[in-house]
């Protein structure tokens, strides 16, 4: 079990600052991602983690020992890259096994572990290929094999599925939530720029933003209760609605709230009292639920997720409400207001 604690963390590089000030707790046994735009600074986070870089100001504890100045091999870590870091002349079982060689490990240890990582993975018809003759699946699972063999603490997962297509994807994903439940005493930290994996895999997500840490929680209280109009946008697909309040008709949204969020699959057609009405310019009809893109008298653009084979057309003009229960509401300098101030202001 290893708690990971972040205290003011700051990175500079030069005269550019890339993270801020970072204050985060990690429990133990916990996945957390990392998510955030290119450039927000969780890759860089990640490699302070791994003590591949060193921090500027602030400290890193794991299992309640700075660990600032221990060298990464040191610190009970294990990282799966994007690249998947594979040698190339090595088969998977050799792959699997060379860290261990070089910590000199016993050989009946060596195997006995590669053998475990390659049941866990389903790698067992695999392990006299070269990386050349697999799959880009397959090999990020080899790279996972090679992590799960150090039996580490930690493990940190650097966007390790975006080289893989939409299916490979899933059923690697699936493998990570499946590898989570089968080691329960690992903490696991996770970065993507994909808020779909974050949403799919975490027990809480860290959404970061110019070297910030913008909001921590669960999926949900991040969908349901996002603190301010950047995590609001943020997660969900597609992205949350927001328009200025003085141009969302029938609703008195208080003094407070200067912009309004409404995500797409809130938004719902209606005959009378619209919150918002709009031309078409693009419908998407996906089967299980139709999208339609629209712009605004004032010329916004909104997003509308309906419900299978919607009867809606380009250049309609459409209606569209929601019930106050899932509007969001944003002062001046984005923050949330929640729903019990603008009840009380209204």
């Amino acid at each position: 079990m290893a708690q990971l604690t972040l205290t003011n963390v700051r990175k500079s590089f030069g005269s550019l600052e890339v993270l801020k000030g970072i204050d985060l707790s990690i429990e133990s046994g916990e996945l957390i991602v990392f998510v955030g735009p290119s450039g927000c600074g969780k890759s860089t986070l990640l490699r302070l983690i791994a003590g591949l870089d060193e921090i500027t100001e602030g400290t890193l504890e794991i299992e309640g020992r700075v660990v600032n100045d221990v060298p990464a091999a040191k610190r009970r870590i294990a990282m799966v890259f994007q690249s998947y870091a594979l040698y190339p002349h090595m088969t998977v079982r050799r792959n699997m096994a060379f860290g261990l060689k070089m910590s000199r490990l016993p050989r009946a240890e060596i195997e006995r572990r590669v053998a475990n990582a390659a049941t866990m993975l389903k790698l067992e018809p695999l392990m006299e290929r070269l990386p050349k003759q697999l799959s880009g699946g397959q090999r990020q699972r080899v790279a996972i094999g090679r992590a799960i063999t150090r039996e580490p603490a930690v493990f940190l997962f650097d966007e390790p599925l975006s080289n893989l297509d939409a299916a490979l994807r899933v059923a690697t994903r699936i493998e990570i939530a499946g590898l989570h439940e089968r080691l329960p005493a690992a903490t696991m930290i996770y970065v993507t720029h994909d808020q779909v994996e974050a949403m799919t895999l975490a027990d809480r997500i860290v959404v970061m933003n110019a070297g910030r840490i913008e909001q921590v929680g669960t999926p949900m209280e991040l969908y349901h209760r996002p603190a301010n109009e950047f995590v609001a946008q943020f997660i969900g697909s597609p992205a949350m609605n927001v328009l200025p309040a003085e141009e969302i008709a029938n609703g008195n949204f208080g003094p407070r709230a200067k912009t309004v969020g409404i995500r797409p699959e809130d938004l719902r057609l209606v005959d009378s009292e619209p919150l918002i009405t709009g031309k078409v310019l693009l419908v998407e009809q996906l089967g299980e639920v139709t999208l339609a893109y629209a712009r605004t008298e004032t010329g916004r653009s909104i997003s509308v997720k309906l419900p299978g084979d919607h009867a809606i057309a380009r250049d309609d003009v459409i209606s569209i409400g929601a019930p106050l229960e899932k509007v969001h509401c944003f002062d001046q300098d984005g923050l949330r207001v929640s729903q019990e101030e603008v009840l009380t202001e209204t």
